[in-house]
């Protein structure tokens, strides 16, 4: 199948919409938006939709992330950066084919109000932003791509590393330093995934707290993002051992 974007009129009116069809978004769906051609347009990019009815829902606290990671970034693998930052495509999918593995990954408050800015937030992805955490699809496409980045770690296992810990994730990906650079984030990256091996100390809060604050200093000193794959695996073997004094991570 080909993907499949909301026309913009459309998006806007969906989303203004939000607070009239609230019954809709916890027990109905949307497959009025499927059927009529004239709310969406397709680009010339292949998407495995069969695939996504391999998503897993969320079981209590379990939601199977990097299963749903992989499984998303799979049927969406010819999706190009750029083309995965746009908001028409992702509504339209979390509006059609993963409608209720967002509602059980993301369940909708009981309170309105609360709930229209719920909705809004991990059903639409106006910016970065929410595109990259908060969209119920979109940020899973991201996860698994900014892993996938790194060829010499299996993406399976940098996905079960990146996500182990909420608070390491987020310094990763929030932090200019470090997701600019694809070579510094692959270097940290194997390191995470050695740490996830074996004594898991580099996911202590303080610790890579600390590794972070000493990579953020010497940005200011060095060109980060000149350094290759193996300046960057230097680098951060070498804060780790003199800076953290971690001989076993």
């Amino acid at each position: 199948m080909k993907a499949r974007l909301l026309k913009g009129a459309t998006l806007e009116e969906l989303r203004n919409a939000v607070p009239n069809q609230l019954a809709q978004y916890r027990t109905g769906d949307f497959s009025t938006l499927q059927v009529d051609s004239a709310q969406w347009f397709e680009l010339d990019i292949e998407i495995n939709e069969a695939h996504l009815e391999n998503m897993h829902l969320s079981k209590g606290a379990d939601h199977y992330e990097v299963d749903n990671c992989m499984v998303l970034y799979e049927a969406f693998k010819m999706l190009k950066p750029y083309q995965a930052r746009d908001e028409r495509l992702w509504v339209y999918y979390v509006h059609i084919h993963l409608l209720e593995y967002s509602r059980q990954r993301w369940p909708i408050p009981a309170d309105d109000e609360h709930a229209v800015a719920h909705i809004r937030r991990h059903f639409f992805a106006r910016d970065k932003r929410q595109s990259e955490r908060d969209n119920a699809a979109s940020r899973l496409w991201w996860m698994a791509h900014l892993c996938a980045r790194v060829p010499s770690l299996e993406t399976e296992t940098a996905l079960k590393a990146f996500l182990l810990k909420s608070d390491v994730r987020a310094n990763l990906v929030e932090r200019p330093t470090t997701s600019q650079s694809a070579e510094l984030f692959g270097a940290i990256l194997q390191k995470l995934v050695t740490s996830y091996k074996g004594n898991r100390k580099l996911f202590e809060r303080k610790a890579f707290r600390a590794l972070m604050a000493e990579i953020n200093s010497i940005g200011g000193f060095k060109l980060i993002d000149c350094l290759d794959t193996s300046q960057a695996n230097e680098v951060v073997g070498d804060l780790i051992s003199t800076k953290l004094l971690l001989t076993e991570i």
